[in-house]
C-alpha cells in the first residue's frame, strides 16, 4: 500500500509560486525527500491557474506519513504556509500495488462468492471501492446513486431480514438511485441504468483489490426501505456483499459457462 497526497496552494499575486520557491530554497523539499518512506514530493504549476501551486507528496505507507507529520519540519511548513497567506484543498489517493490486477485478469477473475470469511475489510480498500463508484458514468453526469455502506452489526442484522444472501460477508453496500435526481429522457428515467453501472464499477475494484464479492437481487425492497428509514424517492437497486471467500467455499459452477459471441454481438 503507498499513500499520494496532491495539496493545492492558492494565494493571491503570485504568492502560492512564492512560497514553493521558498520550500525548496531553504531546503525544506530536499529534507522531506530524504524522510524514511518518501517517495514523492515534487511541486507542479498549472498553467490554467496561476495564483495555484500543486504538491504530489508521495509515501510508502501510513505510518511513514504519520511520521513525517510529527516532524519539526511541519511547523516550518505550517509557518511558511501562513506567511504567504495560502488556502489548501487536500485529495489522498490509496495505491494497493500488491493487489492490482490488469483489466482482462479482473473481469475474468471476479465471480460470485456465496460464502465470507468473518474477516474485517479494510478501511483503506472500502474507501477504494466507493471512490471506483463516485468515478463511475452516469447520464448527464447527474451522479443519482446512494450508496449505504452496512458494516456494524445492527446494519448487517436489518440486511439478513430482507434477504438471505448475505452469506456471512462483513460488508454489503446497499446500491441505490434517487428519482429526484436522475435524469429523464422523454418517459425514461435513468435512476436504475446509473445505478447499475456504480455498482459494476465497485464490483470490479473490489476484485481488482483482492475482495470477493456478489451481486444480491434477491431482497424485500420495501422491508428494506422500511428498515433503513429510505425516503420514497430513494430507489434500492441491488445489494453487493463484499469481503474475503471462505476456504471452504465452493467455486461458482456456471461461472464459465458463456455464450458464443456469435449468440450475443451482430456487426451492422
Amino acid at each position: 500500500m503507498s499513500l499520494t497526497i496532491n495539496i493545492y496552494y492558492t494565494g493571491k499575486n503570485g504568492s502560492a509560486k512564492a512560497f514553493a520557491k521558498e520550500m525548496i530554497s531553504t531546503g525544506i523539499v530536499d529534507a522531506v525527500r530524504n524522510e524514511k518512506g518518501n517517495e514523492r514530493y515534487e511541486y507542479f504549476y498549472p498553467e490554467d491557474d496561476p495564483e495555484t501551486v500543486l504538491l504530489i507528496d508521495c509515501w510508502e505507507n501510513q505510518e511513514a506519513l504519520d511520521l513525517h507529520h510529527k516532524s519539526s519540519m511541519m511547523k516550518q511548513i505550517s509557518e511558511l504556509r501562513k506567511k504567504y497567506h495560502l488556502s489548501m484543498k487536500v485529495e489522498q489517493y490509496t495505491s494497493f500495488s500488491k493487489d492490482n490486477q490488469d483489466f482482462e485478469t479482473v473481469i475474468r477473475k471476479r465471480t460470485a462468492t456465496r460464502k465470507f470469511q468473518d474477516k474485517k475489510v479494510e478501511e483503506e480498500k472500502i474507501n477504494k471501492i466507493v471512490e471506483a463508484g463516485r468515478l463511475a458514468p452516469t447520464a448527464k453526469n447527474k451522479q443519482p446513486q446512494k450508496i449505504y455502506v452496512a458494516r456494524s452489526k445492527e446494519a448487517l442484522d436489518k440486511i439478513d431480514q430482507v434477504s438471505p444472501c448475505r452469506y456471512g460477508a462483513p460488508i454489503v453496500l446497499i446500491v441505490c438511485s434517487d428519482k429526484d435526481v436522475a435524469c429523464v429522457l422523454d418517459d425514461y428515467s435513468t435512476y436504475e441504468m446509473d445505478a447499475c453501472i456504480v455498482a459494476t464499477h465497485m464490483m470490479l475494484e473490489a476484485t481488482n483489490i483482492g475482495l470477493d464479492n456478489i451481486w444480491i437481487e434477491r431482497f424485500n425492497k420495501q422491508e428494506l426501505k422500511k428498515q433503513f428509514h429510505l425516503e420514497d424517492h430513494i430507489e434500492p437497486i441491488c445489494l453487493i456483499s463484499i469481503g474475503y471467500k471462505a476456504e471452504d467455499c465452493p467455486d461458482n459452477p456456471f461461472h464459465h459457462q458463456r455464450k458464443d459471441l456469435k449468440d450475443t454481438v451482430k456487426f451492422i
